[in-house]
């Protein structure tokens, strides 16, 4: 289903330190089409190691120019929530910025320990909620038992909703009263009873008609929590999903000590920052990592449930906002719409763009409009958040930045998967403390992402530089090969994005109706209210490209659609476009 325009603006709900990819579905992050020459200015060195024997190939592994760091074997980011209340008890935590509501780092850590103590003994729990200050209070309350939390998408329906219970074989449900019909229905297909089904706002039983019990309602009899051992920080308490872009949604294990170790390796190379904006959907893995992120770092977050021009704009000048989070729909809406003038956005320094491929001409129009450094950033579901840290005082153009600490990476050739040297593309492959365990009863699809070393497997081609500096290609299962050539479709969409009538683009795999040949095929969404664009047509859009890129890389064919469908993180849905294609079908615009 394509899904319409606003909504995809809508859905582009991107805030987070750091831009994640998973590698059965989320990927964000800057595309770069090709190495580059390296610059020398870096302030530290990348750090490689290789070994080699006369039978067997190179061994190449990349380190952290941030070097090491210890992580505390006995920490949760629970530890954090309780360092918090003591050492800032009347700052912000959270604070909602359409109400102004506010909840302290007290009263988080009150808030939660007595949820924790109605929740007790819950297991595996479906969390089900749009964001709201209640949201990351819930996470912890269930980080506080050792309880393990699903979080699910508040777009889903109820069949999908009971596909995740089954999946993660959740016995009991949090969700949102607002939300409350989609939950309560696949809780009791699934077989849940009322007693297990809790609410953040008030609501009522569709079968009793009696009140559900609240987390409002949890918070004020303020039950004492008593727990007979120490919560495991090794043991899993988190299963997001993939979103199934690109395959078969898997739920990935995280354990506590992976969430906590994210938040260490940020806060060593992230100078301290006064507040973040909370806007990227908080069950995506990235918003996890962001509430985690700022409770260790001491931090307070802005809530917004969903982006809607006035509410973003306000929130960001209201509460001045120094850095933003966001995916290309939003900065298409920073750089064009005549909204931002009526605000006072000087505070905001910096802005992260991930999601999806951000156009040269765009960025440039973000930047002289705001005044504002534009980074790129990079991290995935099964690496718990980034992996990338960018350096605002040493940026590369088209770099995701430089290895945080603690983290290795290997870059395997696509044919021999031999290791490979500086700016020379392949395969990313990470290993870091704070990686997934594995998939969710899915020892095959765990086998063939972990290698026997260790490292995750991303799915990803990309290339290190001699300063360290990473840059992303693209996808492995989404380059196009043509006449032996492999095209990547992240780098036809930066060129097509650039055109002035085009909003947006997605690149796939076409077929020649004659050969069933793959054939680069480009579905392009016309710029709203351009009557030029209104007369754009196919074999106009494959000229400009093809004036643009070697021949090998020129788009074949070209479809136009009323906008590009992406998921609530911004990450085109290359799948539902693809599907549209078959071996063999009737020629459109076709050289």
């Amino acid at each position: 289903m394509i899904l319409p325009k606003m909504l995809t603006f809508q859905l582009a709900l991107l805030h987070a330190l750091l831009l994640e990819r998973s590698a059965s579905d989320p990927r964000q992050s800057r595309r770069h089409p090709s190495p580059s020459p390296s610059h020398s200015s870096s302030s530290s060195t990348m750090m490689m190691t290789t070994t080699t024997t006369s039978t067997t190939p190179v061994t190449r592994i990349y380190s952290s120019p941030y070097g090491s760091r210890v992580i505390p074997q006995d920490k949760t980011i629970w530890s954090a929530v309780e360092e918090q209340a003591v050492k800032r008890p009347s700052e912000t935590a959270y604070v909602c910025g359409v109400t102004d509501q506010v909840r302290t780092f007290k009263m988080v850590h009150e808030h939660a320990t007595a949820i924790a103590a109605s929740l007790l003994a819950q297991g595996v729990v479906l969390l089900h909620s749009f964001n709201c200050i209640k949201y990351p209070i819930v996470f912890f309350a269930l980080n506080r038992l050792g309880a393990v939390c699903t979080p699910s998408s508040p777009l889903f329906t109820p069949q999908e909703l009971l596909d995740q219970i089954q999946t993660a074989k959740a016995s009991a449900v949090i969700t949102h009263s607002m939300l409350a019909d989609a939950a309560l229905a696949a809780a009791e297909m699934a077989g849940i009873p009322d007693d297990r089904c809790f609410t953040i706002g008030a609501c009522k039983s569709k079968k009793t008609g009696k009140p559900l019990l609240s987390t409002q309602s949890m918070v004020e009899r303020n039950l004492p929590l008593t727990l007979t051992t120490p919560v495991d920080p090794n043991a899993v308490v988190c299963v997001p999903f993939s979103s199934g872009t690109t395959g078969k949604p898997k739920g990935v294990e995280i354990t506590g000590r992976a969430l906590y170790a994210n938040a260490i390796h940020i806060d060593e190379v992230e100078n301290g920052m006064p507040c973040a904006l909370g806007m990227l959907p908080f069950f995506h893995i990235l918003a996890m990592c962001l509430f985690h992120i700022a409770m260790y770092k001491g931090c307070s977050v802005v809530v917004l449930p969903r982006f809607e021009p006035t509410m973003f704009l306000r929130a960001v000048s209201k509460y001045q906002i120094p850095r933003l989070m966001l995916a290309p729909p939003l900065m298409m809406f920073l750089a064009h719409s005549p909204e931002v003038a009526k605000y006072d956005l000087s505070a905001t320094t910096s802005v992260i763009s991930g999601g999806a491929p951000l156009g040269k001409e765009l960025e440039q129009a973000v930047t002289k409009r705001l005044n504002v450094q534009i980074g790129q950033g990079y991290g995935m579901t099964e690496l718990t958040g980034g992996v990338c840290y960018v350096e605002w005082d040493n940026l590369r153009g088209g770099s995701v930045g430089r290895l945080t600490p603690n983290t290795e990476l290997r870059i395997k050739s696509l044919e021999t998967d031999e290791d490979l040297p500086p700016n020379t593309p392949g395969e990313l492959l990470f290993r870091t403390p704070q990686q997934m365990r594995g998939y969710l009863d899915n020892p095959e699809a765990t086998m063939a992402t972990i290698t026997e070393d260790g490292f995750v497997r991303t799915g990803d081609v990309g290339y290190i530089d001699e300063d360290g500096f990473l840059f992303i290609v693209d996808r492995v299962k989404e380059l196009i090969k043509y006449k032996g050539h492999q095209v990547a479709p992240a780098e036809l969409e930066d060129v097509l994005n650039q055109h002035p009538q085009i909003a947006d683009s997605c690149c796939v795999r076409g077929y020649d109706a004659k050969t069933g040949e793959e054939v680069p095929k480009a579905y392009v969404a016309l710029r709203p209210g351009s009557a030029k664009a209104q007369t754009l047509t196919a074999d106009a859009v494959v000229t400009y490209v093809a004036e643009r890129v070697a021949p090998f890389k020129r788009v074949r064919q070209v479809e136009f659609i009323d906008a590009i469908p992406r998921s609530l993180a911004g990450k085109i849905l290359r799948k539902q476009l693809q599907a549209r294609e078959q071996f063999v079908h009737a020629p459109r615009s076709r050289l």
